[in-house]
């Protein structure tokens, strides 16, 4: 009988500090649509990317970001060709390499980057060694450092496995 008890108390107490354990907040970087949590990223990494194929030019472009005390700072970018909506100008001089138009602007965006992602883009979030879909939306995809408890990590990175 007694061994019942000590059986049953004993998963009733690992029970409750996993619950603890996961709620436990840690730095993450958040990406929102429209107010729903998309992807919660454990926050090993200080940078990621953001990147798309252009409306018009039709050429992929990707922007580089930084993190600093929980802001975000747009570090480069880099795209094929010049044409509509490409900057004629920045702090510092485009270099072309590779094949890329390369420039290089260190601009702090401040705690909430606001992305609006079209079917024609094909955006996608780079962080660490992978790739995060932002799907087409209606709503403007909000990218934020938050703290937040570890299971919506763990649900981000288990929704990515079952895939």
């Amino acid at each position: 009988m007694f061994r019942k008890y000590k059986a049953v108390f004993s998963l009733a107490l690992l029970t409750l500090i996993l619950i603890g354990v996961m709620s436990i907040p840690v730095k993450a970087l958040t990406v929102l649509n429209g107010g729903e949590k998309v992807y919660a990223l454990y926050l090993n990494e200080r940078s990621f990317s953001i990147q798309w194929i252009h409306s018009v030019e039709k050429e992929e472009w990707i922007e580089y970001f930084n993190i600093k005390d929980d802001v975000l700072y747009l570090e480069s970018t880099k795209f094929k060709t010049f044409g509509a909506g490409v900057p004629s100008q920045s702090e510092r001089p485009a270099v072309l390499k590779d094949g890329w138009v390369h420039m290089d602007i260190k601009r702090k965006i401040g705690e909430a980057l606001v992305v609006r992602s079209h079917q024609l883009n094909d955006y996608q979030l780079a962080f660490g060694s992978n790739t995060y879909d932002l799907q087409p939306s209606d709503e403007a995809y909000t990218i934020t450092v938050n703290k937040i408890p570890l299971h919506s990590i763990l649900f981000t990175y288990l929704k990515r496995i079952v895939r």
